[in-house]
């Protein structure tokens, strides 16, 4: 009998592994990115403390009043001092944790004073245009090749994003940050990569037939090994073939 009592335990073990797993965001790669990180895990502590706490007060009733007899349990009709906790607790909480959105809002959407490197990116039917200004290095995509945006570690990046026909959508789920690419708008924002890597990013807005074509990388390396890669890029672009 006692092989059947281990397997049911040995799946709820796994269970309660994947419910943990699932309410775990990602680690962000981005400076901004960790802001959002940190604000997900803050409401995810705060919600389970409250369902912890509410989850308790339910057993506990329905094991304190549970039916007995045919007879009715003393009756409470109001109690002011319950009534102002359980609404000045939810308020308090509520008020706390918009302070806190506000206050990762400001670090992920507030302009660095100079950025290190700043490029304009271009959504199109159906890849992406990546310009570095003030360079004359430009990387442009199509669906059968998917482009790079190469980007210093550590730096500041100023990305300018436009559409140069309908909506779509610049995505990085590493970043834990999506923008949107909207024809006549320029759409600007920050990202600061902490960490060397290549990092899948997408067009996560219907676009067109050719949407799931609308794919980029973002290689994130070396001060050093970016500027080879913008001198490589420039004699590039200059050669008339721009892209690498």
């Amino acid at each position: 009998m006692q092989p059947r009592r281990r397997v049911p335990a040995r799946w709820l073990a796994v269970a309660a592994v994947a419910l943990v797993a699932a309410g775990c965001a990602p680690q962000s790669v981005t400076e901004q990115g960790r802001a959002v990180h940190n604000l997900y895990n803050l409401f995810l502590y705060i919600a389970a403390v409250v369902y912890v706490i509410v989850a308790a007060l339910v057993i506990w009733s329905v094991i304190r009043y549970r039916r007995r007899n045919d007879e009715l349990p003393k009756q409470t009709h109001g109690n002011n001092r319950l009534e102002l906790a359980w609404t000045a607790i939810p308020l308090v909480i509520v008020l706390f944790l918009f302070g806190a959105t506000i206050q990762a809002q400001n670090k992920v959407l507030d302009p660095v004073a100079q950025p290190a490197v700043k490029v304009t990116v271009t959504g199109f039917q159906w890849s992406w245009r990546f310009a570095y200004e003030g360079t004359g290095a430009e990387v442009i995509g199509s669906p059968e090749h998917i482009p790079e945006l190469v980007l210093p570690v550590g730096q500041p990046v100023r990305v300018k994003l436009v559409s140069a026909d309908v909506v779509h959508a610049f995505y990085v789920p590493q970043t834990l940050f999506k923008r949107q690419a909207i024809p006549g708008f320029t759409n600007e924002f920050d990202l600061t990569f902490e960490k060397v890597g290549l990092y899948h990013g997408q067009c996560t807005q219907f676009c067109g037939l050719q949407h799931p074509d609308m794919v980029f990388r973002v290689r994130v390396v070396t001060q050093g090994e970016y500027q080879s890669w913008l001198a490589a890029a420039r004699r590039s672009t200059a050669a008339g073939q721009p892209g690498t």
